[in-house]
């Protein structure tokens, strides 16, 4: 449970004591927007959704970017390939979550298996409860998934018993703006969703299921605009077959994919979404003869989007395309950079600013899928 690190929260975090995970992260929020620790309010977030098939949803905050703390750039030792890597080694000169005002921190000591993890108030907060999350904060890792920190994740995402819960990742290159390991948590019933709206999108099964002893990937169909693969797997062998998911198969299969990712030096963001049930029931005909579906694991998803540098844009695009391509953005949830934008910003407009300046390009996603199925038993 938490211990708040502030003395003047003593009494809350008694209080706190009787409080489930959800509770606490929302609380331990909330005394932060009290406090005035706030740089932009939640509450001053206007919202719009996109005329279209996808549904996408356009946010516009005008004190968001104005306050939010601007990443500091550093001059790299070196020339050239360092600056654009998505694995880049930590800076200890330059800012960092060691380097934040201490009462910031909500907890600093959440155990998630091995780690100790702090949870930290997000200063410029996407929605209400937006907090990030620090794996052993003192020791600076960089700002890269590993095998270890995706079962980290996935731990972190089932302490939720929220259906709205979303835990996710921008990889340096694809807008982290901090280069020190820390995951993004967010409620999304709190930015007036109940899914993101990727998450309704049609997936074509690329190989594997979620059945008994098995790993399964899909990918996004073309409909969606940037391309993307979605993780699962089902229950060990030996275990009830429509239980719980093998989570270490799940975080070991992960682990690959974006280690490959990272040797290619491919930038990505990453989501974890929890178990929601059946996407697509099985159609029943009692005058038809069918073969009973095997039973499937109640796994999570891992959605890994591939995608271009930041900054990749084409030669002919001179202007901001008016957002960041981050993982929300990447999963249908923008924030503008300015009211213009929020107000004029339509589907197709969206659409193709993903497809040509930030989706992986074809035929290297092919090569990927293909990867990537040979990882899978």
């Amino acid at each position: 449970m938490f211990q708040f690190c502030c003395s003047s929260r003593d009494a809350k975090s008694i209080e706190n004591e009787k409080k489930d995970f959800d509770e606490e992260l929302l609380d331990g929020f909330a005394w932060a927007e009290r406090s005035n620790l706030l740089r932009s309010s939640p509450s001053s977030m206007l919202r719009r959704k996109l005329d279209g098939d996808l549904e996408v949803w356009v946010h516009f905050s005008p004190d968001y970017w104005a306050k939010k703390r601007k990443p500091e750039t550093r001059p790299m030792e070196g020339t050239g390939p360092a600056s654009s890597s998505v694995l880049r080694p930590v800076d200890p000169e330059a800012f960092n979550f060691t380097k934040i005002n201490e009462q910031e921190v909500l907890k600093d000591a959440l155990e998630v298996g091995s780690w100790s993890v702090s949870v930290l108030a997000c200063i410029s907060p996407l929605c209400f409860g937006h907090v990030l999350f620090v794996p052993d904060r003192a020791k600076l890792r960089p700002q890269a998934l590993t095998t270890e920190l995706i079962s980290c994740g996935l731990q972190l995402l089932t302490a939720s018993k929220r259906s709205d819960f979303r835990v996710v990742f921008n990889s340096m290159s694809g807008f982290a703006s901090v280069n020190h390991f820390h995951y993004h948590g967010l409620f999304l019933d709190h930015a007036g969703l109940k899914r993101l709206p990727v998450e309704y999108m049609s997936r074509s099964r690329v190989a594997g299921d979620r059945t008994e002893g098995k790993l399964c990937c899909e990918l996004l169909v073309e409909s969606w605009f940037c391309r993307g693969l979605i993780l699962s797997a089902g229950a060990k062998e030996g275990e009830p077959p429509e239980g719980a998911a093998d989570l270490d198969a799940l975080t070991d299969f992960a682990g690959r994919v974006v280690q490959f990712l990272q040797e290619k030096n491919l930038a990505h963001n990453v989501m974890f979404v929890p178990y929601l049930g059946e996407r697509i029931k099985p159609l029943f005909d009692p005058y038809e003869v069918q073969d009973v579906p095997p039973p499937r694991a109640a796994s999570p998803e891992i959605y890994i989007f591939p995608r271009k540098p930041e900054g990749d844009c084409r030669e002919e695009r001179t202007e901001d395309p008016g957002f960041n391509a981050a993982i929300c953005e990447m999963s249908g949830l923008l924030f503008a950079h300015d009211e213009q934008r929020f107000n004029s910003f339509d589907e197709d407009q969206v659409a193709e600013i993903f497809k040509q300046d930030v989706s992986m390009d074809g035929h290297d996603f092919d090569d990927l899928i293909c990867k990537v199925a040979w990882m899978i038993p």
